[in-house]
């Protein structure tokens, strides 16, 4: 599990491009998937059209800011559970095959009333059960997001340090964010700052989930940036 680096993806990437003779793509990446097209944006723009950048984040430290910001919106009742799970420690609870994930209570805790609001705005998910959220690897989750909750990342994650670094990108480049995303905007603000002629785009009434809660809006921005 080691080896599962945002650095070791991002060559995985490249290989893609090269098995499938792309030449240069275009390079669309939403949250985790954001970190992966900065990391090769970083690495390899020479390869690259284009890039989008959709809810996501060009630092770890930053991040976790953001989500203990969001932590602290939670209801207290339900924070000070979240919390005494948390100290309690998160696995070797319950069953032996539970032993390696979140017990059920804190999954509903952490991914509902603690991410659900930045989650959606404009359509809710009136499906959406917190327990899907869980990955389906957890061996792999924990190496790249670490063992100590939600709301901090410790794992091999850590390395997304990218923020000096991004005035150096110089493809068109299209950031998207919800007004209220879980990738907050102000991270959004920044990217956008950094990478000289980018462009912006926060989302009205939406959060990380905004392609969802704003399908037009964001369908005629992506299709508007790369039409340009």
């Amino acid at each position: 599990m080691s080896l599962y680096t945002v650095e070791a993806m991002v060559e995985d990437v490249e290989s893609v491009r090269q098995a499938l003779n792309l030449g240069k793509i275009s390079l669309l990446g939403h949250s985790y998937g954001g970190v992966l097209a900065q990391a090769y944006a970083l690495k390899y723009q020479q390869n690259l059209s284009h890039l989008i950048l959709n809810s996501t984040f060009p630092s770890t430290r930053q991040m976790n800011e953001v989500l203990a910001r969001e932590k602290a919106q939670m209801p207290p009742a339900k924070l000070a559970r979240l919390n005494e799970l948390e100290q309690a420690g998160l696995f070797g609870k319950g069953e032996a095959w539970e032993h390696g994930r979140y017990t059920a209570e804190y999954e509903t805790l952490a991914w509902g009333p603690g991410y659900f609001p930045f989650l959606y705005g404009a359509r809710p998910d009136s499906t959406y059960d917190p327990a899907t959220g869980a990955p389906t690897n957890w061996e792999l989750y924990r190496e790249m997001w670490g063992s100590h909750g939600e709301f901090i990342i410790d794992g091999n994650l850590s390395s997304v340090e990218y923020a000096d670094r991004l005035p150096s990108i110089h493809v068109p480049t299209l950031i998207l964010v919800g007004d209220h995303d879980e990738c907050a905007p102000s991270l959004s603000k920044e990217m956008h700052k950094k990478i000289a002629g980018s462009q912006l785009v926060v989302l009205p009434d939406s959060g990380h989930m905004n392609f969802v809660d704003q399908p037009d809006l964001w369908q005629k921005a992506v299709n508007d940036f790369l039409g340009s």
